[in-house]
C-alpha cells in the first residue's frame, strides 16, 4: 500500500493552523537533504508494524524559525540558532510537536495504513541507514519552501517509499 505524499495546500494549511502565522508554499526542485553542509531535522513515521513508510525532513532553517513561531519566540532565537547551526532543547521540542501533528497528512481515507511519528533525528544526528537511502533518491519525494510570516524562510522535503 502506497502512502501519498501530501499535496502543497494541507502542508501549508498545516503550518498556518499551528503556527497561527500566514505561510506560503512554492515547491521547489532542491531535495531537502541532511548532509555535512546542510543540517536539516529528520522524522520518521512508521505504520503498525514499525516499518518506515514516510520521511519528512526540514532544513535547520525551518525547523528553527517553525520551533520558533510555534513557541512564540521572536525571530532572533531562531536566527541565532541557525547562525549556531544547532536546534535548541525548546526549538527542538516545538517542532517535534510540529512533526507530530504532521503525521495527520499521511493518514488520509479509509484504506490507508495508519502512521504514526516514530522519532525525530536532531540536526547532525546520524539516522537510520535506510532512511537515508530513501533521502537521497530511492523514494518518491515532494520538497517545497516554505516562508513563515515574521520569521522567513525554510525547506521541507516529503518522501515515501516506491
Amino acid at each position: 500500500m502506497t502512502i501519498p505524499i501530501p499535496d502543497p495546500k494541507p502542508v501549508k494549511d498545516l503550518f498556518q493552523d499551528l503556527l497561527g502565522r500566514t505561510v506560503t508554499i512554492a515547491s521547489s526542485d532542491k531535495a531537502v537533504v541532511p548532509s555535512a553542509r546542510r543540517a536539516c531535522c529528520t522524522g520518521l513515521y512508521v505504520d503498525g508494524n514499525l516499518d518506515t513508510k514516510a520521511i519528512v525532513c526540514a532544513d535547520l532553517d525551518l525547523s528553527a524559525r517553525a520551533g520558533a513561531a510555534l513557541g512564540l519566540v521572536p525571530p532572533t532565537g531562531a536566527q541565532t540558532a541557525i547562525d549556531n547551526l544547532e536546534l535548541p532543547p525548546a526549538l527542538y521540542d516545538n517542532f517535534y510537536e510540529v512533526m507530530n501533528i504532521f503525521a495527520s497528512l499521511f493518514n488520509v481515507g479509509e484504506n490507508e495504513a495508519h502512521l504514526k511519528l516514530n522519532a525525530v533525528f536532531q540536526p547532525g544526528s546520524v539516522i537510520p541507514t535506510h532512511a537515508a537511502m530513501l533521502l537521497r533518491g530511492l523514494g518518491k519525494r515532494a520538497d517545497y519552501s516554505l516562508d513563515i510570516e515574521g520569521y522567513g524562510l525554510g525547506s521541507i522535503g516529503i518522501v515515501v517509499p516506491m
